[in-house]
């Protein structure tokens, strides 16, 4: 642990300090961090942060290698004494798992199929995950399998933090993926996309009540899902009047009559596509009635979304796309097509068949989170 902004504090009325050569020093810390503080010092076996001095002064702390800290978290997780680690041998915390009551936890926020794929995932590759070199053999896999690996692992740490209040489980999940960066050559579609829907749901409540113009700046990035230029780019964009179908390189705005508005993007560069999106009609008309929207929105709203949310403005588009798959509304292609990231085959297969049902999905997965699309 690094101490940083140590300052000498004078003490009025400790002359005896100055006597006998003791000053006193301080540390500020965030008022959030304390519990966060408590803990490290906790896992590092001290109880205030004198004790932790002494040792780093008596020289008995040394930096350690990130595989030593994995090692130290996995001895932590095995003497917890809690009820599913306290039996078993030396690191094997994970095996003593009731995979049954596991199940059921998981049925209470999954869909029935995601939730016995996370299960299965867990008890065929739990061993080569929390082993010594889970990168040797995880990398043997073919990327979509390796991501659903991840997942698995990542939702016993919600398992842990549902049952026990503990977070040490996601912690140590994270080092190890971290560490061995297990989620090389994953594409976005591939990485880790599940998050717990408690998350969501606290996140996107904190980002609805937002209120005014920067507020609009904020759905509008959590309700269409495009990046910061693609906004600029949807506002300032020509229409066409033809069908979504038309080849033109403009804006191509459908109207359907659940009060969505699907609009037919086609805009590429790079490796960063924008196929299409969703958004209530009323929300595009009053986005594109905006005499000017650019960057100071966005640096406006990005302030504000990290101070009331905790999260970037950027961090938006992941919320979107969770929702879209959470309890498989979407299908994977169905979400990847309004995330850019479909064919384009793909994209216009699910834009121009079915319009109506592709964007009921959408505000059914909205529904799911108490946001009322219209």
């Amino acid at each position: 642990m690094v101490l940083q902004g140590i300052q000498e504090k004078p003490l009025s009325g400790h002359n005896n300090y100055k006597k006998y050569g003791w000053k006193n020093v301080a540390i500020k810390v965030k008022e959030t961090d304390l519990i966060s503080l408590n803990r490290q010092l906790q896992r590092l076996g001290y109880e205030t942060l004198g004790d932790l001095a002494k040792d780093l002064m008596a020289g008995r702390i040394t930096r350690i290698t990130e595989e030593k800290q994995i090692e130290a978290m996995k001895m932590n997780l095995q003497e917890a004494g809690q009820s599913t680690v306290q039996s078993g041998n030396y690191y094997d915390f994970y095996k003593n798992i009731d995979v049954d009551d596991l199940l059921k936890e998981y049925m209470k926020r999954y869909h029935s199929k995601t939730s016995r794929s996370f299960v299965g995932y867990f008890r065929r590759y739990s061993d080569i995950f929390f082993g010594p070199s889970p990168d040797t053999e995880l990398f043997k896999l073919k990327p979509h399998k390796r991501s659903w690996i991840l997942q698995s692992m990542k939702r016993i740490g919600d398992y842990y933090f549902w049952k026990y209040n503990t977070m040490e489980v996601q912690d140590l999940v994270k080092r190890i993926i971290e560490r061995f960066n297990l989620n090389k050559d994953l594409d976005m579609k591939d990485r880790i996309y599940l998050v717990n829907p408690g998350f969501l749901q606290i996140k996107i409540k904190a980002l609805t009540e937002i209120p005014g113009d920067i507020g609009f700046t904020v759905r509008m990035g959590m309700l269409t899902g495009l990046r910061e230029e693609e906004l600029y780019y949807i506002h300032d964009k020509e229409i066409c009047t033809n069908e979504l179908g038309c080849k033109c390189k403009n804006l191509h705005p459908i109207e359907i009559e659940n009060g969505l508005t699907i609009v037919g993007i086609n805009w590429m560069r790079a490796n960063k596509k924008a196929f299409v999106t969703i958004m209530p009609t009323t929300m595009w008309k009053s986005f594109r009635n905006l005499p000017k929207f650019d960057r100071h929105d966005i640096m406006a709203a990005h302030s504000i979304v990290k101070r009331d949310a905790q999260i970037l403005y950027v961090g938006l588009r992941k919320i979107h796309y969770n929702v879209m798959r959470y309890d498989d509304i979407m299908t994977a292609d169905e979400a990847d097509a309004l995330a850019g990231r479909a064919k384009t085959v793909s994209a216009q297969h699910y834009v121009l068949h079915d319009l109506k049902s592709f964007t009921n999905k959408y505000a059914k997965a909205w529904a799911r989170f108490g946001i009322a699309i219209s």
